[in-house]
C-alpha cells in the first residue's frame, strides 16, 4: 500500500526530495516517488555521454525511468524498516584509503588480518556482485579509493539483514563499513566487511562526467563528483593561499579585516557595485579593493598590516575576470620603493617552493630545475631573477615617438589615439589618456612578458596613489610596478604616496577623467585624506589577485577552473534548480 512506502520517521526526507524535483503537485509518498523518478532520472545519463540522441531516448521513456526508481525506493523502503536512511556518526575515528593501503601494502596475496578492525567511511563509486553472497565496493574517500568485499559469512547479523542491506546500496551512496583488512585472491588491498551502513542515500545517477562548463559551474558538487582534479585543484588553491599568509606572517605583518560595505569604494580603478542600506538611510558600495582602509591602518601605528579577501568589481567576465575574487595587499612602513621588487620575487618563490609537489605535479622544486611552472606549453621560470621592462622608453622606441612632455605630462589625447590606430590599439571610447596609454600598454609590452617581468614606470596621470619617482630626469613618472607572467597582470605596487594636498589634487584629476566617460576613474575619499593629514610614514604597498596566481600554479587558462563557485549568468539567474532541467533547456 502506498503508505508501506516508506516509514513515518523517512517522510520528512521523501517530501524535501520531491520538492527539490518540482513534484509539488504530488499529494502522496508514491507520486512524490513517480515524480522523482521523472525528474531526477529522465536526463542525468544524457549528461554523461553529452550525446542529444540519448538525451531524446531517456526523456521519451518514463515508464521505464519510473519504474528504476520505484524499484530503489522498494530496496530504501525494506531498509529503513530495519535502519534509518539518514543516522548520526556514533564515532569520530575512521581510517581513510591512503593511510589503510600504506598500512598493509606488505600483505601477501590471500592473508587476512580477520581480528583486526578498521572503519572507512565514503562514497560507493563502483558495485559489483558474483551472487547472491558477494559483493564487491569501491568507496571513494576524501584520500583515494579502497575496495571492499563483502561476504555473507564475515556479516554481524543475519542473512535477511546482509540480503536487505546490499540490495539498497547502489552508486553514489555514502557508506560506513567496518570490517577487516586482507588481499584478495588477485591480491588487492581490501577491506573485508563485517557491516555496511548507509549514512545517506543518493537519489541521483551520478553522470560519468560533467563536460559544459556552464553545468560544471552551475552544478560544481556533482562536477566534483566526476572530476577529482577539480578537487585537487582547490586543496591547492588553499595551500597556495596559506603559504602567502606564512610569508607575510613570518616578516611580522599583521593580519586585519577591513570593511566589505563602504561609503565610498576607492583604491583602485574599477565600477564598484551599489546597494542601498535602509538602517542606515544611504547607498553603500562592495569594496573594490582594501587599499585606503590599510594605509588609515599605517596611520594609527600598525607598521606592516595585510589582509586576504574578497573584493568586488562591476566588470566584465571573462577568463581571467571574475566580478568577485580573491586579494591580498599589504603594506609596510619606512621602506624604500626596491624592496616592493625583491618582497614579490621572495614571495611567490617561497610560494612555488613550498606548495610543489601538491599544485598537480606542475612545478619542479629540486635540482636544475628549481621554480620552473609549467603553464601550457610554456615553461615559466620563477627561480632567475624577474626581468624588468622600463614602460615610457619601451613605448617610445616601439611608436618612434615621445610620449611624455618635458614637464612631465603625457602628449594630448590626440596624439595618444594617432599611437593607438599606429599599432592596432583598440579606439574605443572613453578616449582619456589614461586609456590610451594603457591600451598602447596592453597591446606592446604586455605580450613581451611570458617570463616573469616588472613593467614598471607609469605616468603618474595612470597611478593617483602612488609617489612620483624622485629622479630630476623621469619628471611625470611615479613609483610603481606591475608584475606580468605569461602575458597577465599578476600584482600591483607603488610607493605610496602620503602628501594630502598632493592626493586631493590627483583625485581631483580623477573626477575630470569621470567627466570626460571613464565610469572607472576613482571617487575622492576626504576621510582618507584626513587621515593623511595626522602623518602616514613613509610606506610601500602592494596587491595580487590571488585567484590568477593559482591559475598559473595549476595550468589553468580559465579563472572559473580554480573557483569552487565562479560567477555565471547561467548558474545565477537561470532559474534552474535541477541538472535535469538544465540539460534539457541546453538540448
Amino acid at each position: 500500500s502506498e503508505g508501506a512506502l516508506i516509514p513515518q520517521n523517512q517522510q520528512t526526507a521523501m517530501w524535501t526530495v520531491g520538492r527539490g524535483c518540482g513534484a509539488l503537485q504530488a499529494r502522496t509518498r508514491a507520486g512524490v516517488l513517480r515524480a522523482c523518478a521523472w525528474r531526477l532520472l529522465s536526463g542525468t545519463r544524457a549528461v554523461a555521454t553529452g550525446d542529444d540522441a540519448s538525451l531524446r531516448e531517456t526523456l521519451h521513456t518514463p515508464v521505464a525511468a519510473s519504474e528504476r526508481a520505484l524499484k530503489r525506493s522498494e530496496s530504501l523502503n525494506e531498509y529503513a524498516k530495519l535502519h534509518s536512511l539518514y543516522p548520526v556518526v556514533t564515532s569520530p575515528t575512521s581510517t581513510t584509503a591512503k593511510a589503510f593501503h600504506e598500512q598493509y601494502r606488505d600483505l601477501q596475496d590471500k592473508e587476512r588480518l580477520t581480528d583486526t578492525l578498521h572503519r572507512i567511511r565514503g562514497r560507493i563509486s563502483l558495485r559489483r556482485s558474483s551472487g547472491a553472497k558477494i559483493h564487491f565496493y569501491d568507496i571513494e574517500t576524501d584520500t583515494g579509493k579502497l575496495q571492499v568485499v563483502a561476504f555473507a559469512r564475515d556479516f554481524d547479523g543475519d542473512t535477511a539483514d546482509f540480503k536487505t542491506t546490499h540490495a539498497a546500496l547502489r552508486k553514489g551512496d555514502l557508506v560506513e563499513v567496518k570490517g577487516y583488512p586482507g588481499r584478495t585472491n588477485q591480491g588487492e588491498i581490501s577491506l573485508f566487511s563485517r557491516s555496511m551502513e548507509l549514512l545517506a542515500p543518493c537519489w541521483h545517477d551520478i553522470p560519468d562526467a560533467l563536460e559544459n562548463p556552464a553545468l560544471q559551474s552551475q552544478f560544481r558538487h556533482v562536477h566534483m563528483l566526476v572530476n577529482q582534479d577539480f578537487t585537487q585543484r582547490l586543496i591547492a588553491r588553499s595551500r597556495i593561499i596559506s603559504a602567502i599568509r606564512s610569508f607575510l606572517v613570518q616578516r611580522e605583518f599583521v593580519e586585519v579585516e577591513t570593511p566589505i560595505l563602504q561609503a565610498h569604494a576607492g583604491g583602485a580603478s574599477a565600477r564598484p557595485f551599489t546597494t542601498h542600506a535602509w538602517a542606515l538611510g544611504g547607498d553603500l558600495s562592495l569594496r573594490i579593493a582594501p587599499e585606503l582602509y590599510l594605509k588609515r591602518l599605517i596611520v594609527g601605528g600598525l607598521p606592516r598590516v595585510f589582509e586576504i579577501g574578497k573584493v568586488f568589481r562591476n566588470e566584465g567576465i571573462d577568463s581571467t575576470h571574475n566580478p568577485e575574487f580573491t586579494s591580498c595587499e599589504f603594506y609596510m612602513a619606512y621602506q624604500p620603493y626596491e624592496t616592493l621588487f625583491a618582497l614579490t620575487e621572495d614571495m611567490i618563490r617561497h610560494v612555488v617552493t613550498s606548495c610543489s609537489p601538491n599544485i598537480n605535479g606542475n612545478t619542479e622544486s629540486a635540482g636544475d630545475r628549481a621554480g620552473i611552472v609549467v603553464y601550457g606549453e610554456t615553461e615559466l621560470d620563477f627561480g632567475a631573477p624577474f626581468q624588468r621592462i622600463d614602460i615610457v622608453p619601451s613605448l617610445e622606441r616601439a611608436l618612434d615617438m615621445k610620449l611624455m612632455q618635458p614637464d612631465g605630462q603625457l602628449v594630448d589625447e590626440e596624439a595618444l589615439l594617432d599611437a593607438c590606430v599606429k599599432c592596432n590599439a583598440s579606439v574605443d571610447k572613453p578616449h582619456t589618456k589614461g586609456i590610451l596609454f594603457d591600451r598602447l600598454v596592453s597591446t606592446l609590452l604586455e605580450p613581451m612578458c611570458t617570463q616573469p617581468t616588472f613593467l614598471h614606470g607609469h605616468p603618474l596621470e595612470l597611478s593617483p596613489l602612488a609617489k612620483a619617482d624622485p629622479n630630476p630626469s623621469r619628471p611625470g613618472i611615479s613609483q610603481r610596478f606591475e608584475l606580468f607572467v605569461a602575458g597577465k597582470e599578476l600584482c600591483n605596487a607603488y610607493n605610496e604616496l602620503n602628501d594630502p594636498a598632493t592626493q586631493r589634487e590627483r583625485f581631483s584629476q580623477q573626477l575630470q577623467a569621470r567627466d570626460q566617460g571613464d565610469d572607472e576613474a576613482q571617487v575622492p575619499d576626504e576621510m582618507f585624506c584626513q587621515a593623511l593629514e595626522y602623518g602616514m610614514p613613509p610606506t610601500i604597498g602592494w596587491g595580487m589577485g590571488l585567484d590568477r596566481l593559482v591559475m598559473l600554479l595549476t595550468n589553468q587558462r580559465h579563472i572559473r577552473d580554480v573557483l569552487a563557485f565562479p560567477m555565471s549568468v547561467d548558474s545565477s539567474y537561470s532559474g534552474s534548480t535541477s541538472l535535469d532541467e538544465t540539460v534539457s533547456t541546453e538540448s
